[in-house]
């Protein structure tokens, strides 16, 4: 029976941060957590005791809640799912669903066996700390897979309380939309990286170093918001700066107090390629640009 507001009640598996972050914002918007779940459980008791919810066993949580969400290692969603279908549970009107950006449901077919409503939702969001992204993650973007109609009208809900947009991924396509993100956040991560690691072999000093690049970062962050691309894109391809380039890529031959040098110059034609596309857009005639990477090529 779902909560007198009519909104299913929840269940939290896995108190990590995406676990606590959802449970503490679906709260905050008028969602009931009707019991909290972790291995240890001095964490499930500090996040039950911010919203009034149980900390139970995971049987009694699956009794006690409608939809449950498992925020729990991507190699540990299967063996908890199977564990699930083993309990004497009518899964009947319930559902279970994962917050993993890479996994299927593949992992929650025993669950699906059993009558439960599958699915999964990932937060296209990083969550470096718990604090900042319950504030943060209001208007984020969620990633939606589910085959039922019900599940989906639930976590529609769920995302709408949230301010937020959604993204439904169909089957068989999950680890493309994740590839999709590692692209847009993880690796920019290691592009700034390397732009330190070029900078501090100037010998410059590492608060300006991390101020300059924060700030640039930022900034093109911004752009991106507002243009998107090509729109945004700033720097030499868009010039036809052809001299610029080379520059550039002597200056990474030359850099040779990184061990990674070549690999870097390696990446940045890469890169250079890849962005061509967008120069085009932006109106750029291409001969130049174009037998410019093939003579630096290889």
């Amino acid at each position: 029976m779902k909560s007198q507001t009519g909104k299913p009640r929840l269940g939290i598996i896995g108190t990590g941060k995406v676990g606590q972050t959802l449970a503490i914002a679906w709260h905050k918007a008028g969602y009931r957590i009707s019991a909290v779940h972790n291995r240890t459980t001095h964490s499930a008791q500090k996040l039950a005791q911010k919203m009034n919810a149980q900390v139970t066993t995971v049987q009694d949580l699956c009794s006690l809640a409608d939809l449950i969400l498992l925020s729990v290692p991507d190699n540990a969603i299967a063996t908890v799912a199977d564990n699930l279908a083993t309990y004497d549970i009518s899964w009947q009107g319930k559902a279970i669903i994962h917050t993993s950006g890479a996994t299927s449901l593949d992992p929650l077919l025993s669950l699906a066996e059993q009558g439960a409503m599958v699915g999964s939702l990932h937060p296209a969001f990083p969550f470096a700390s718990v604090e900042k992204a319950v504030n943060r993650v209001h208007g984020a973007t969620f990633a939606v897979e589910t085959q039922n109609d019900l599940l989906q009208n639930w976590l529609n809900s769920l995302i709408s309380s949230l301010d937020g947009h959604s993204i439904t991924i169909p089957a068989g396509k999950k680890a493309l939309y994740h590839v999709a993100l590692v692209f847009a956040s993880n690796y920019t991560v290691t592009l700034f990286d390397i732009a330190k690691q070029l900078l501090h072999t100037l010998d410059a000093d590492p608060q300006a170093v991390q101020t300059a690049l924060s700030t640039l970062v930022s900034a093109t962050a911004d752009n991106l918001a507002s243009q998107s691309t090509p729109d945004a894109l700033t720097g030499p391809l868009l010039r036809a700066d052809t001299d610029t380039l080379t520059a550039h890529l002597h200056a990474l031959e030359n850099a040779t107090a990184l061990d990674n040098h070549e690999d870097i110059r390696q990446l940045y034609l890469a890169l250079a390629k890849l962005t061509l596309p967008m120069v085009k857009q932006r109106g750029i005639e291409m001969d130049t640009l174009d037998t410019f990477l093939q003579d630096n090529s290889g």
